[in-house]
């Protein structure tokens, strides 16, 4: 499941807070240097010098969302969601680090409240139906990716996705028609790359199926030289397509 995790929209100081203000920009910037220590450094004293203010938490969280400590950032978002109700930006961030902790049940409560705030959100549909699939929810998943690419036609996540949801339900040419169809009318170098798995894995199966035709074909005539040549033939391709590729 492809999902996305968005920490572009950071809280804003209120005006005429010029340490705090200054303390966020520096840990902002620290953060899109790859300073993890400075940056993680500067919310912690924002945190520590301004604990009933929503802005170090929020980055904070960020932070610990980029390192993975997902638990971390899922207690940071709690309490700027309790200074600051019904932030859309916050539920959904707190949202997918639910989904990360397999907290599926609360991610999908999140993500129903960003709709009901946001409701034409393409990110928020796919991330729902991400909390779909990984319960087994497998048509609410398909209904929510296909409402996410509705919103963003050219959304590679929800492509990817559907034919997560096509595989699962044993429909592989649904997920090959699904790749065909975005690349008609865009490019995603993801998409490509899914259409050439599956488009690899049938013909793996096809030459299966054609080995086994050749062998019983074989086991009925012995001296048909014919089969024994495309039976080799066969098991050539069947090498070639498992070998594994370079890295």
């Amino acid at each position: 499941m492809t999902t996305l995790t968005d920490t572009s929209a950071p809280i804003q100081p209120i005006a005429g807070t010029v340490d705090i203000s200054s303390l966020v920009k520096a840990g902002t910037a620290a953060l899109e240097d790859g300073d993890l220590r400075t940056a993680l450094e500067h919310f912690e004293e924002v945190v520590a010098a301004y604990p009933d203010r929503p802005e170090g938490h929020n980055n904070l969280g960020a932070l610990y969302s980029s390192l993975g400590e997902f638990a971390k950032a899922e207690e940071c978002f709690d309490r700027v969601l309790d200074l600051l109700p019904k932030n859309p930006n916050i539920l959904y961030n707190r949202g997918v680090v639910r989904s990360r902790l397999e907290k599926f049940d609360s991610a999908r409560i999140d993500f129903e409240a960003v709709l009901t705030i946001t409701p034409e959100d393409a990110d928020t549909y796919n991330n729902l139906g991400v909390a779909d699939f990984m319960q087994g929810r497998l048509k609410q998943a398909r209904k929510n990716f296909k409402k996410a690419l509705r919103l963003r036609p050219e959304y590679p996540n929800a492509v990817l996705n559907l034919c997560d949801v096509a595989i699962a339900l044993k429909e592989t040419p649904t997920a090959v028609r699904l790749c065909e169809e975005y690349l008609d009318r865009f490019q995603s170098i993801d998409v490509r790359r899914k259409q050439l798995d599956l488009l690899s894995g049938n013909c793996r199966q096809a030459l299966e199926k054609a080995s086994h035709a050749a062998e019983s074909l074989l086991m009925a005539d012995e001296q048909n030289a014919d089969v024994r040549q495309e039976l080799g033939r066969l098991i050539q391709a069947k090498s070639v397509l498992e070998k594994p590729t370079a890295t």
